[in-house]
């Protein structure tokens, strides 16, 4: 059992993973009442963004201190959210949820690619692990060992996003939660409008008929849903090691696969048990090893 000060933090992240896992239900119910698919991610980042970027404004020199990392997280964290968010709408959540959790093989990537980081052994079996996960995933569907439709490769490049947010997360470590909560608020929205432009560029825009009938699923989302979220996951993340906020969050995938299957009928197939045990063993290698890691380097510290 965790010790009393980090049993609360535990409790906010699990329950983080709790609404991240059943994000997929509003947002199909926001498509339901006649928006296109791909206004979901602009429309419930909208009004968080709308809040947030008065604060922005504000504190716009400490975060141009922030520099490229700040950006580059904020930029990644956007791109996620708005990709996850629209794939959710019209594609097999389970499918799209352990694409995105292969995010610790682009983020043993990039650290190799853009840090130099050394390779250590966990790494390299987390990788292994991860890539093995996606082939067994697509491969025992009767699919060729990549994604087959357009929801599922926006689900994998949420996941690379993601990874770009953590590695650049290293390097903005000095920036405020709050200006990364803004930034990333504003960074979603905007990605969300690149997509619509991009999905839907030949089609006409919802009428405001239509985004009324779907308003209270766009505000229920966003208030009830995607703040809490996003609030729950930071504020206990920061309180707790990173190895353990991602093994809690890994509950994602676990309540993402139950509730689609309970309420959209969705299978759970022999390929999403051995892939899915695959790709979120890779995770928890990684976050084991990481926290190994840490733990021998504070050891080598304290003795020198």
């Amino acid at each position: 059992m965790p010790a009393p000060s980090a049993l609360w933090p535990s409790v906010a992240v699990a329950t983080s993973a709790l609404f991240w896992g059943t994000t997929w239900i509003p947002l199909r119910e926001i498509v339901r009442s006649g928006l296109p698919q791909s206004w979901s991610g602009v429309l419930i980042y909208a009004i968080p963004a709308l809040v947030a970027l008065p604060l922005v404004l504000f504190r716009w020199r400490k975060i141009r201190a922030g520099g490229v990392p700040l950006l580059m997280l904020a930029l990644g964290i956007g791109a996620c959210n708005a990709l996850f968010a629209v794939a959710l709408t019209f594609g097999e959540v389970g499918m799209i949820v352990l694409l995105f959790y292969l995010s610790p093989v682009w983020a043993t990537l990039l650290e190799r690619i853009v840090l130099g980081t050394p390779m250590a052994r966990h790494r390299i079996l987390g990788l292994v692990l991860g890539l093995a996960g996606m082939a067994v995933l697509q491969g025992l569907g009767g699919r060729l060992p990549l994604p087959a439709s357009l929801a599922e490769w926006m689900g994998l490049a949420a996941g690379m996003c993601w990874a770009v947010a953590l590695v650049a997360t290293n390097v903005a470590s000095s920036s405020s939660i709050a200006d990364k909560t803004s930034l990333q608020f504003v960074s979603a929205a905007c990605f969300g409008f690149v997509l619509v432009l991009t999905l839907d560029s030949g089609t006409a825009w919802p009428t405001p008929v239509k985004i009324g009938a779907g308003l209270p699923w766009i505000l229920g989302t966003a208030v009830f849903w995607i703040v809490p979220a996003m609030a729950l996951s930071l504020w206990g993340a920061a309180k707790m090691s990173p190895a353990r906020a991602s093994m809690l969050l890994m509950l994602e995938v676990l309540v993402a696969l139950a509730t689609a299957h309970w309420w959209a009928d969705e299978p759970v197939g022999l390929n999403k048990l051995l892939g899915g045990a695959l790709i979120l063993s890779a995770g928890i290698v990684d976050a084991w090893g990481s926290a190994r890691s840490d733990r021998m380097a504070l050891k080598e510290a304290d003795a020198a």
